[in-house]
């Protein structure tokens, strides 16, 4: 063996030797990532749109002077985890009929099946639930309530009863007094710049769809503590602050609802657009939000509001196919991300699947996604009308092509939805598992491939 041939076996073992020291610390820093220890106090999050992570971390910073304190997403916890320490709080959204947001499916089905089997697991375990949710839905924090009840069951101790919070009474502002200044929220105004009418307006039909609108809203100037003006992305919310005199007989001792709407729209357009669907109540009445936006508010006022970070609907990855679903004003969440791609030079391409009701009425997706209903990067537009024959919904669109859906998305596509929850939303989920199968629906799910913007 010459000395050349040593000198590159030499150099070949210690390259070796190094990619598996490499490989060692990358696993264990991957294992140690979300390691605790009894010494702390666990403050989990299940978070669908974000406001639960935001009391976690003001929970977490309120208690940092008293004891050591970590904060963990659900969609990284374990059941084991919970034997490694002493203390826990759990401050959890729920999302639709009573499920857990998709952070904490996985967890809640590890905690469903341990729970039925009704050992003293978590014995050890001193632990608080604070639910948020909203009163306008009929299982309100009905996912705080089943975590609440799980783990009590494995043998844990309630430390206090279980906290509900009403978030659309604004219950949960309280809360978030302990986070730091660059990430308190701050309202402003913003001035209502144009109001249209999207789907046609007949009066004299009883089956015409309710008024649906698209507004500009031209937000004022709010510059954070880093000096820099604060801005939104695809995916965001702008929560709007509306004074309830319903809840008082003087006016003046009027509470502050706020009422959630997607934003449609990509900063480099500066104003925000939102798509309002107007709520009609069953006495005449308009629903509060949306009675204001498309009705009461003058052109030139301002309504105050904030934005607020939905950090499960913002896309990060443009170089993958999307496919992009929504009924009614769920369109607008559809517009943002459109938008967001369609501004970039070599976006991966976009399929639309969009539902509404009668054709007549409501042919609007061309006019809403307007200036980008023509993009080079839109590869289909799949539209269905419910009340047409031989219609339906988006759902079942979904199902006619479901090899093509299937052949689009590969193995790294993505998929965001937009829309009502109940029907819309479960319907496209139903489809969706039908589609890609077992195996193909939990991995778009647990890869962040899986965006769901519904209410």
């Amino acid at each position: 063996m010459t000395e050349t041939h040593r000198l590159l076996i030499a150099i070949v073992s210690i390259g070796l030797y190094t990619l598996w020291v490499a490989v060692l610390f990358f696993k264990n820093k991957k294992r140690n990532k979300h390691s605790v220890t009894g010494e702390e106090t666990l403050i989990v999050y299940a978070s669908q749109t974000g406001t639960a992570e935001k009391i976690a971390r003001a929970k977490a910073a309120a208690l940092s002077s008293q004891e050591p304190t970590s904060v963990l997403s659900m969609a990284s916890l374990k059941l084991k985890t919970l034997s490694d320490v002493s203390k826990v709080i759990f401050i959890v959204s729920t999302y639709g009929e009573g499920e857990p947001p998709d952070a904490g499916r996985t967890f809640n089905k590890a905690l469903e099946k341990a729970s039925s089997n009704h050992s003293d697991y978590l014995s050890h375990l001193s632990f608080e639930v604070v639910g948020l949710g909203d009163k306008q839905y009929a299982a309100f924090c009905q996912f705080a309530i089943t975590l609440f009840d799980g783990i009590s069951a494995l043998g844990a101790r309630a430390l206090s009863p279980l906290t509900t919070l009403d978030s659309g009474q604004g219950e949960h502002l309280s809360l978030l007094h302990s986070l730091p200044d660059s990430e308190l929220l701050s309202t402003r105004s913003f001035t209502l710049k144009t109001r249209v009418q999207l789907n046609e307006a007949s009066p004299s039909s009883q089956s015409a769809s309710p008024g649906l609108y698209g507004l500009s809203l031209s937000p004022s100037s709010v510059v954070s503590v880093k000096g820099e003006s604060e801005q939104w992305e695809a995916g965001d919310v702008l929560e709007i602050l509306v004074p309830d005199a319903s809840k008082s007989l003087e006016p003046s001792n009027s509470t502050t609802i706020s009422r959630s709407y997607t934003i449609a729209s990509v900063p480099q357009e500066h104003d925000i657009k939102l798509v309002v669907r107007q709520v009609v109540k069953n006495d005449g009445q308009l629903g509060v939000g949306s009675g204001l936006l498309t009705q009461s508010l003058p052109l030139q006022q301002t309504v105050r509001g904030y934005i607020r970070k939905n950090t499960s609907a913002i896309i990060t990855n443009t170089q993958c196919p999307l496919i992009l679903i929504a009924a009614g004003s769920g369109i607008a969440g559809v517009r943002a991300q459109l938008a967001k791609r369609a501004l970039l030079e070599n976006a991966s391409p976009v399929w639309i699947f969009f539902g509404e009701r009668e054709p007549i009425h409501d042919e609007v997706l061309d006019k809403t996604l307007s200036p980008f209903q023509h993009s080079n990067c839109i590869y289909k537009k799949s539209v269905i009308f419910s009340r047409q024959a031989g219609g339906g919904y988006v759902q079942q669109r979904l199902i006619e092509q479901r090899e093509d859906v299937k052949a689009f998305l590969e193995d790294h596509g993505q998929v965001y939805v937009c829309g009502q929850f109940e029907g819309m939303g479960q319907g496209v989920d139903h489809a969706l598992q039908m589609i890609l199968g077992e195996q193909g629906y939990i991995a778009l799910t647990t890869n962040d491939r899986y965006h769901r913007d519904l209410y």
